[in-house]
């Protein structure tokens, strides 16, 4: 699913992500561990070009995000990203969050559907014996908004927060935010979500209830790539770990064998301090 090639990040002379080669498989829940600026956060950035390589590719389902050609942003809706702080708009309330997205490129795709199908007939008038097939808009702008708007509903009566759909942000919990973030990211339908330390800026009384939800997305066989300084969560949630120091990747394996016999020096020096 995701292919990442000999990536590298430099800011000025500081190498942060340092000649990367890794491949993230559908399904998988690959957990990224490691050290305070070891490049966990960065090299997750990278994966959807929050960040921009200074070299190397990053191929995601067989389109290499790296090239100028590629629309980055018709990508990006394939890969739901949850940050440390939320980023949920305060302006709009939690429903209007969750759906901003999701009718602003509805709406954008109809118009221009629409505009194509105009100028497909004109061709076909000209063009009688090779005429082309209109594209589809089997949906119209009021079907979008109404199926984002059920959409939302469905993702917070799922979390248990549909009371708090007319609510604005600043009136939740910090649990509460980081849920509806991660459903916003939902609402979107992407073939992987990418966790950056979802769990950091909360009150460890509510970290647990961020974490089950995203328990229950990884039996669903979610694709998760997930940066994290739970231990104890990396072990229970991935299927792979990886161990990141100074921009690379020093080691990397099944949680078992992971916390049970790493290789090393680093590593077992990681451990004995967070464990």
């Amino acid at each position: 699913m995701i292919d990442v090639k000999n990536l590298t990040k430099k800011y000025g002379n500081l190498t942060v992500l340092n000649d990367i080669t890794e491949t993230i498989s559908a399904g998988e829940k690959v957990v990224i561990v490691g050290p305070s600026g070891s490049g966990k956060s960065t090299f997750l950035r990278c994966l959807n070009l929050l960040e921009t390589p200074t070299a190397g590719q990053v191929l995601f389902e067989g389109f290499d995000l790296t090239d100028s050609k590629v629309n980055i942003n018709e990508h990006r809706q394939k890969m739901g990203m949850v940050f440390q702080q939320f980023n949920l708009f305060n302006n709009l309330t939690v429903k209007k969050n969750i759906t901003l997205a999701p009718i602003k490129i509805g709406l954008a795709t109809l118009r221009k559907r629409t505009l194509k199908n105009i100028f497909i007939k004109l061709y076909n008038c000209f063009n009688k014996k090779t005429p082309k097939t209109l594209l589809m808009t089997d949906k119209s702008g009021k079907q979008i908004v109404a199926e984002a708007n059920e959409t939302a509903m469905r993702l917070l009566k799922r979390i248990g927060l549909e009371d708090k759909a007319d609510t604005y942000p600043s009136t939740l919990s910090g649990g509460q935010k980081q849920r509806i973030a991660i459903i916003r990211a939902l609402a979107m339908h992407p073939d992987v979500m990418l966790f950056d330390e979802p769990t950091s800026a909360l009150d460890p009384e509510m970290v647990n209830e961020v974490l089950e939800l995203i328990r229950k997305l990884a039996e669903e066989q979610m694709t998760m790539v997930i940066v994290t300084h739970e231990m104890g969560f990396a072990r229970e949630i991935g299927t792979r770990i990886l161990f990141m120091d100074e921009g690379k990747i020093v080691e990397q394996n099944t949680p078992k064998e992971f916390f049970s016999s790493p290789k090393s020096p680093r590593l077992i020096d990681f451990l004995s301090k967070v464990l």
